[in-house]
């Protein structure tokens, strides 16, 4: 009588290649799944996960390719306290660009409070304009994602938490030239005058503030009596009773006028 055959012994020999325990070969998958045909698409990656290394990098977010690797920065202040923000990874064109975007504009109106933080928050604003956002636009449109790209929405300066701070400094901004425009065309104006003309000085000796006026219209008058154009030229009284006040005119051509008063 054969006794029947039992179960191997788990440490039997086994030939080269070929695991024990009852598991498939080695690079088998252990669900029996067939290996990939030739030439077929590798699966995507898990959210976050890059590519096995040589490959070219895909969008952690979406997984689209082109993809660069980049670091978007924000600030936000609080009185005393303060917080620097950081996102680095390897994004897309629109998935970097949303991100760029979103921290940049929150920046823009949570990176004021605080003394310190005025001081920080621009160049904060300013090192995602020439890094991130410059690399995000030389992208070309991605492909081959596993998920749709996020949506850039609307520009920096476009949108509402930005408007709070660049609308009031866009009109501080453009006031001060403004204003400087207002005080030349609306300013006291040199008076030009020339001998024989009658001027009336609205302050008190020696401040000036000539007023050219028609001869014998008032009291109080001074009439230019003589223009010197040289270094060693005086004034000279018309008689010896009527003063004269050397007034230096502030025109084009600089020289000095004699006012004696009028009678």
């Amino acid at each position: 009588m054969v006794n029947p055959p039992g179960p191997p012994h788990p440490y039997a020999s086994q030939p080269y290649g070929q695991p024990s325990y009852g598991q498939p070969p080695y690079g088998q998958p252990s669900y029996g799944q067939p290996y990939p045909p030739s030439g077929a698409q590798p699966a995507a990656p898990v959210w976050g996960q890059q590519p096995p290394l040589g490959g070219p990098p895909q969008c952690e977010i979406c997984g689209g390719m082109p993809a660069v690797h980049a670091t978007v920065r924000g600030h936000q202040g609080m009185v005393v306290l303060m917080r620097f923000l950081k996102r680095s990874g390897t994004f897309c064109r629109p998935c970097g660009t949303a991100l760029h975007r979103r921290m940049t504009a929150d920046t823009l109106w949570q990176g004021w409070w605080g003394p310190l933080s005025m001081v920080i928050t621009p160049f904060t604003v300013l090192a995602n304009v020439l890094g991130p956002r410059g690399a995000f636009r030389s992208l070309a449109p991605p492909s081959g994602g596993r998920r749709p790209p996020l949506d850039p929405g609307k520009r920096v300066l476009l949108r509402p938490a930005a408007l709070l701070v660049t609308v009031p400094v866009a009109l501080v901004v453009l006031a001060v030239p403004l204003l400087i425009l207002i005080g030349v065309l609306v300013g006291d104006k040199p008076v030009h005058l020339s001998v024989g003309d009658c001027v009336r000085n609205n302050a008190e000796w020696p401040r000036q503030d000539l007023e050219a006026v028609v001869c014998g219209s008032s009291p109080g008058l001074y009439r230019v009596s003589q223009e010197l154009t040289g270094p060693g030229e005086h004034c000279t009284a018309d008689g010896p009773e009527i003063p004269y006040i050397a007034y230096a005119e502030y025109s084009a051509k600089g020289n000095t006028l004699c006012l004696v008063r009028v009678r």
